[in-house]
């Protein structure tokens, strides 16, 4: 490393757990701009989940194998969160009571499974449509920022990776350019510009053994659609995408 003094040899280590953190950000915000066009049937479905498991918590609870006041706290089907937090509960109950249970009703753990991921799942679209706009906003800023800070390393350890492999001409082959189609830069062209962002506090993410996390993909209509929500909550036009340029 004598040849390449000013390079960050910190930064480079922490790669890795920059596309981590991208490929969270990335969901986030996948999450946050997704349609939620399968809120009703979802929510019809958790009543009729709920229903079905009440019954046989009742029964249950009649004869003693399950505590009968842990099902007092339910809040009913008026609306759609309280579907959801009665879906968690009563898989919560019934599996802390499987030891007893088991083979004395027709309900099943992947039936309780089921009741405990769609009341995860209708939470999540209930807190979206009730928040969406600030939601896609935060998300957006903060997939930006994690893309700004891993784009701004990636292209260091490029440029690093370029000059140490400028004899075998290599380069290329272990580091590729995250933008193809834009083709190679001839000598004095002008590097694409990076938006300027805030470079975020970012936790210690887990890293793989083999150092292949892909970066994750991402359509323009996603891209559209948080970048509007987002310059919508600011007051200004939406900018061009990184992921975009």
């Amino acid at each position: 490393m004598k040849e390449l003094p000013a390079f960050d040899v910190a930064a480079f280590d922490s790669l890795e757990d920059y596309v981590l953190a991208l490929s969270t950000a990335q969901a986030t915000f996948q999450t946050a701009t997704a349609p939620s066009d399968d809120l009703e049937p979802l929510a019809a479905e958790g009543v009729r989940l709920r229903e079905m498991l009440l019954a046989e918590a009742k029964a249950l609870s009649l004869r003693g194998l399950v505590d009968k006041h842990k099902l007092e706290n339910l809040k009913g089907a008026t609306s759609r969160m309280n579907i959801a937090q009665d879906l968690q509960a009563l898989s919560t109950v019934l599996l802390e009571s499987w030891p007893k249970i088991q083979g004395k009703t027709p309900t099943t753990q992947d039936d309780l499974l089921t009741a405990s991921r769609l009341g995860t799942r209708l939470t999540r679209l209930v807190g979206t449509r009730d928040q969406g706009p600030v939601v896609v906003a935060e998300a957006t800023d903060q997939r930006l920022r994690v893309f700004t800070l891993m784009l701004r390393t990636y292209e260091e350890a490029r440029a690093a990776i370029s000059y140490l492999r400028r004899r075998e001409e290599d380069a290329e082959s272990i580091a590729p350019n995250l933008y193809p189609g834009k083709g190679k830069r001839r000598a004095g062209e002008a590097q694409p510009a990076v938006p300027t962002a805030q470079q975020p506090a970012i936790g210690s993410a887990p890293v793989s053994a083999d150092g292949t996390q892909p970066i994750p993909a991402v359509t323009p209509a996603q891209i559209a659609a948080g970048n509007a929500a987002a310059a919508a909550q600011k007051g200004a036009p939406a900018s061009k995408d990184p992921f975009l340029a």
